[in-house]
């Protein structure tokens, strides 16, 4: 995306910022301002790395489990905070794509007799078809910190103490 006049004088306002920050840190060792500014602007994230080099960076508090729109349970495995991107795990049914015979009823496939209905790729007269198989298994997937944070925290599903009731 080409930058605008607007994102110039933008990245001109920080990188004065960013320079004198640094300058005041790094003046003493005679470290060169300009390939410090260099390197954090060759970042996905210089503010980030301006952070990091003044070491003032703040990682920021992320819930470590939460529950999407989709009412999946995702576990956080670790923030890149150069992408702001969270790495999490969730939790699926396993699946196997078959191809069928189009006068096959689909309702009719299950994951015990799926083999059954099985056809070759190259057969003709075949359609594609998922199978959800009852077995789960872990999957990796990335999101954006902010999209994270629009998560709802999980919450462990109550236990509720069974009631009784003493007769006499």
């Amino acid at each position: 995306m080409a930058k605008t006049a607007n994102n110039q004088n933008n990245e001109q306002g920080f990188s004065k910022i960013y320079r004198q920050a640094l300058l005041n840190r790094y003046q003493a060792t005679g470290t060169p301002i300009d390939k410090l500014l260099r390197v954090a602007y060759a970042t996905a994230n210089p503010e980030v790395a301006v952070e990091l080099m003044l070491n003032i960076y703040e990682e920021p508090v992320i819930e470590q489990v939460v529950v999407d729109s989709n009412n999946r349970k995702l576990t956080f495995i670790s923030f890149n905070a150069f992408e702001g991107q969270v790495t999490y795990s969730y939790q699926q049914n396993k699946s196997v794509h078959i191809y069928v015979s189009k006068d096959v009823n689909v309702a009719e496939i299950t994951p015990e007799n799926y083999q059954e209905y099985k056809k070759s790729w190259g057969d003709n007269n075949i359609t594609g078809h998922n199978v959800i198989l009852p077995e789960m298994e872990e999957l990796q997937s990335t999101t954006s910190l902010s999209a994270w944070e629009k998560c709802q925290k999980w919450h462990a599903p109550q236990v509720k103490e069974p009631d009784y009731y003493l007769e006499d």
